[in-house]
Order: structure tokens, then sequence, then C-alpha cells
């Protein structure tokens, strides 16, 4: 009988602490699902913000009322039913850098805590900035004779790809992406066929310039797109395009700590066939160095000199045993020992190597190759490379070498990790009929280029 009592006892202080602990049981259970509520509100607020920020950024060039417009409406569709007004702002950094500000609150009505009035509703809050850095890019285009076709300014009788009308049509659209004001983005224009040119210096209202130097291209000449190589750039003004590209961008101060980006976009309609060297021409008589562009063949076995001043004057070409002109005259070039030159400096080879189309070839090829990852491996700010190939002039082999030079990760044979990745693009034609989908497409292509680079602007 003792034993059934102290059973009973038992018992009935089981019943007393649950009644104690329910509460607290019932409680911690609602504050679980209180502050669940909270977090997965804090969630959808931050994931908001953040594509509220990126959009406003991203379409600042159109004006901040509309970049405004266009975050709060990405907003309000990541966020949902019911959502709070965000604050959109457009700060400016220290360096003077354009900042774009979002920040939201939203206010939960609790469950449980609303038991304590000051718990009843909850605010949760969420913050986005994004800075856009200073763009210094350096735009370079092939306008050489395989360009024309349509009504740009053409060599007479020669039949092209239509490249060059494209090609008018998408530049403007493309360099009207970025910051044009007189503290924004600076953007350069250079160009090259059997000569290259700086067509505008790097600056900032690029717009209106880049947009006239492009219509105004005329369309005549062979390909000297190739860069210095492993060798000092020749000439700041006639040089290498890809080199003349990279001093263009190198000219821009880069304060300590400024976010900053830099970018070359190459655009050619065939393979690179001519490079660009100082030879001893005068002989005995006359040391002085002659920079010579030469090259300007696809196949077989003529090699042409040209005047690097001149899209059109052409010196003549190498015949063995007789030499090349390196003058209008005609004059034979002649090293200071008084022989008649008959060898080039090979950067890919290390040596002098006899004259041909194939070895110039693939020495500029080399000398491109070189100039791109020396580009990609600046210090303190690398630069990135997006290449663009038309027509069928860019076999599927000047496709790979357009891709090695952007670093386009899609190319893995060629890809190089831990340095910039660009994008190589390829239009297959803009002959006859094909030239409105050769337009769509190019600009299709300067259009992504354009949203990479505003992506990485933005950080």
């Amino acid at each position: 009988m003792c034993d059934a009592n102290i059973v009973k006892s038992e018992r009935g202080q089981i019943v007393i602490v649950l009644a104690l602990v329910l509460p607290i049981l019932i409680l911690i259970a609602g504050l679980a699902i209180d502050v669940g509520i909270l977090y997965a509100t804090k969630a959808k607020l931050s994931t908001s913000v953040d594509a509220a920020c990126l959009t406003a950024m991203k379409n600042l060039s159109l004006g901040q009322t509309t970049a405004a417009e266009l975050g709060t409406g990405i907003f309000n569709a990541n966020f949902g039913a019911n959502p709070p007004t965000p604050s959109v702002t457009f700060p400016i950094d220290t360096h003077g850098g354009q900042q774009v500000k979002v920040t939201a609150t939203a206010y939960v009505n609790t469950f449980f805590m609303q038991y304590l009035s000051q718990w009843a509703s909850v605010p949760v809050g969420a913050t986005a900035v994004a800075t856009r850095g200073k763009l210094v890019m350096s735009i370079v285009l092939d306008r050489s004779g395989s360009m024309c076709g349509g009504t740009e300014h053409c060599d007479t009788g020669v039949t092209g790809d239509n490249g060059g009308e494209a090609l008018k049509a998408a530049v403007p659209l493309f360099v009207g992406n970025f910051d044009n004001s007189a503290t924004g983005d600076e953007l350069a224009m250079g160009s090259f066929s059997s000569n290259a040119t700086v067509d505008y210096t790097i600056n900032y209202s690029f717009k209106t310039p880049i947009t006239n130097a492009v219509n105004a291209l005329s369309f005549t000449g062979g390909t000297f797109g190739t860069g210095a190589g492993t060798a000092p750039i020749q000439s700041n003004t006639m040089g290498a395009p890809l080199s003349l590209a990279q001093v263009q961008n190198g000219s821009v101060p880069i304060l300590p700590g400024q976010n900053i980006v830099k970018v070359i976009v190459y655009f050619t309609d065939g393979l690179m066939n001519t490079i660009q060297d100082k030879f001893h021409c005068g002989g005995t008589t006359d040391q002085t160095l002659t920079l010579i562009n030469y090259g300007g063949h696809d196949s077989g076995s003529q090699v042409d000199f040209f005047d690097p001043t001149s899209a059109t004057t052409d010196w003549g070409h190498y015949t063995s045993g007789t030499g090349f002109p390196y003058t209008s005259g005609g004059a034979i070039c002649k090293d200071i020992n008084g022989n008649i030159v008959t060898k080039f400096p090979s950067q890919s080879q290390g040596t002098q190597v006899t004259l041909s189309q194939s070895a110039v070839t693939a020495d500029a090829k080399y000398r491109a190759i070189q100039t791109a990852i020396a580009l990609r491996t600046e210090s303190p700010v690398p630069t990135y490379i997006f290449t663009i190939g038309l027509g069928t002039g860019v076999t599927t082999t000047t496709q790979a070498f357009l891709a090695q030079l952007a670093n386009d990760p899609n190319y893995p044979a060629t890809y190089i990790k831990g340095q910039p990745a660009g994008l190589f693009f390829y239009i297959p034609s803009c002959t006859g009929s094909a030239l409105t989908a050769c337009k769509s497409q190019l600009n299709t292509a300067f259009q992504t280029i354009a949203a990479k680079v505003l992506l990485r602007l933005t950080s």
C-alpha cells in the first residue's frame, strides 16, 4: 500500500511539471516560427535590393530617374506581394565614382511575439550599394579593303563583305552604353588596314567624336592588326594597333584604391598578315632607321612593303635577289654594310628570318598573342580583351586565334586560367542578302560586350 501511494504521488508531480514547462515550450516554438519568418523576409528583401541596385546601375546611362524606376520595378518583381517602397539614391564615392544605393524596410507582423506589444510588428531592413568603376577602353577596328561592299568609302572596284556598313551601324550604339560625361568613362578608337592610326585619342565625352570617326572610315589596304609583341612599340601614332590601344589605355592615371576597369575591343574580318619593324635601309651613307609595314597577303609568296603613314601607299614587293623598296621612288633597302636586306627580325623564332609570306603571317600572330598576354597581366589593373570576327575570311583557324587573343574560356585549348577572361564573337557573313542579319548579329555582339563590361564596372 505504501508503494502505491508513492507512485500516485510521482504522477501528480509530472502533471505539475508539464503544466509549468508547456507554456515555455510553446513560447520557444512560437519564437522559432517568428524568427524563421523574419529570416525568410530578410533573405527576400536582400535579394530584392541587390537586384534593384544592379538593375539601376546597368541602366544609369538612361538617366537617374529612369534607372531608379527600373530598379524599383525589379525590386517589386523579386519581392512579390505587398512590397515595401525602396529608396534609390545615387551618391558619389571618395574617388568620384558613381554609386547606386538601394535601401528598403519591411514590417513583419509576428504570430507569437505579438503578445509582447513592442514585438507585434518587427522592422527588417536591407541595403545594397553598387559602385560603378571608371571604364578605360580602346576600340580597335579593321578598315581593310575587304570591309567594303555597301555605302562606305571604298577603293574603286573593290568588292568586299559589307562589314564596314555593319560596323558603322553598331559602334555608335555600343559607345552609347557608357558614361559620356566630362568626369565619366574614357574611350579611344583606333583603326587599321595597311597602316594603323589613332582616330580618337582617349578622353571623356567620346560619343560624338567616336561616332564621327567610325562614319568617316575609308576601307582599303591590307590587315596590319597585330601588336608589338615582345619588342617596344615602334611608334605611338602609327604603331601596331593592339599596342597603340595599350598606350591609349595606359595614359589614364589610376588613383590608389580607385575602382577601374580596362578593356580593349578588337574587330576584324580577316587574319592579320602585316607587321611593322625598323630597318637600316640607307646603306653606308645613311644609317637612319626606317619604319616599315610589310606583309599584306594571306596566301602565296608575295610580301609587300607599305608606307606606315598611309593606308594606300604600297612601295612595292620583295623579290628574291633584288630586295625590297622603302621609298615611293623605289629605293632598295640596304643595310649599314651596303648589303641588300633579305631578312626580317622574327620575334617568334628569335632570329633574322628570310622574308616570306608565311613567316610574316606567323610572326603577326605571335606578336599579337604576346601583346594580349602582356595586356592581361598588366599591374595594377589588367586588361580585358574582347574580339569579334566577321565573314568568311575568318576561317576556323582564325576563329581559334581570335578566341586565344580574348582568352575565351569557351576555347579550353588556349584558355589561360588566372588571366582575365574575355569573349570571342563570330558573325559568319555580311555579304548580299545576309547584310540585315549581319547588322543584327554584330549589334548583338557589341551589346553583349557592353553588358559584360558594365557588370564588371559594378562591384
